[in-house]
């Protein structure tokens, strides 16, 4: 696989949908519970006595703990001591966040500014300071965050056309596995039938993604709803291009939101 250049220097927000930075899912997860502190703060109470904000708050821990650990894992110990020394300062902080539900809210928002300091400014220079040292080995996407069937061995396929300098290819495998997501996690939670049109088949992939963006039971993150129309996109135009091609550039640029929409997704399907 081609080594991969973090060099974006963007002045969005860190964690905007579209920002295909590594650390993007992190800092997305730690901005929507310091979205919620901030609420707390407002209306004077504690994240983890409040029967709404409560749960919520709680899933978006899981969330940020879980892309902790998956960028973690893409910066293994022996090949990049300097990123993991830096995951390493970010446990404690992580840890008083994740304790930090019974905090005074302002007192957790910034122990969660801190966090997002460090994430978008240490963990960052780290992180793009590896350049082309990073494991170029490495599949596009892992594959093991499907369990094994069809779904993996599609992602495999598409990770094996990558490698071979086959974006066009990845880009419409991904684009049907994200289409058959979609539907399974809708058929796990027994709403197919809102991805139905009158005869029974289901919409087309532009419809799917409205559904699946606007249903709450699958309550995609603001990465994965920025991530599906673009990968959309380019598996379209790795079918119907007919004056443009898909270049592994392109997939590059989505290479972290893809993983988190494909995760994401996999995660409805049943255990």
């Amino acid at each position: 696989m081609a080594a991969r250049q973090h060099t974006n220097t963007s002045t969005r927000n860190a964690g905007d949908v579209g920002d295909a930075r590594p650390q993007a899912g992190l800092l997305s997860s730690l901005a929507t519970l310091g979205g919620f502190t901030r609420t707390a703060a407002k209306h004077q109470f504690k994240l983890g006595a409040h029967t709404y904000y409560g749960q919520k708050a709680h899933d978006a821990l899981v969330e940020l703990r879980r892309e902790f650990l998956v960028l973690k894992s893409e910066y293994p110990a022996d090949s990049h001591p300097t990123v993991a020394a830096q995951f390493a300062a970010l446990e404690a902080p992580l840890a008083q966040i994740e304790r930090g539900l019974d905090l005074p809210p302002r007192e957790l928002a910034k122990i969660i500014r801190d966090v997002k300091y460090k994430v978008g400014s240490d963990l960052r220079a780290a992180i793009e300071a590896t350049g082309n040292n990073k494991d170029t080995s490495a599949p596009f996407i892992t594959p093991d965050i499907l369990k094994p069937g069809v779904y993996r061995k599609v992602l495999e396929e598409a990770n094996q056309c990558f490698s071979q300098n086959c974006p066009n290819a990845c880009a419409a495998m991904l684009r049907g596995l994200v289409e058959s997501l979609i539907i399974e996690a809708f058929e796990a939670h027994r709403i197919d039938a809102n991805i139905k049109d009158a005869t029974g088949e289901y919409y087309e992939l532009k419809a799917l993604i409205g559904k699946a963006v606007a249903e709450t039971k699958l309550n995609l993150t603001r990465s994965t709803k920025g991530a599906l129309p673009n990968l959309k996109v380019l598996g379209d135009l790795s079918v119907h291009g007919r004056r443009h091609l898909v270049r592994s550039d392109d997939l590059e640029r989505l290479h972290n939101v893809a993983r988190i929409a494909i995760e994401e997704l996999a995660f409805h399907l049943p255990k």
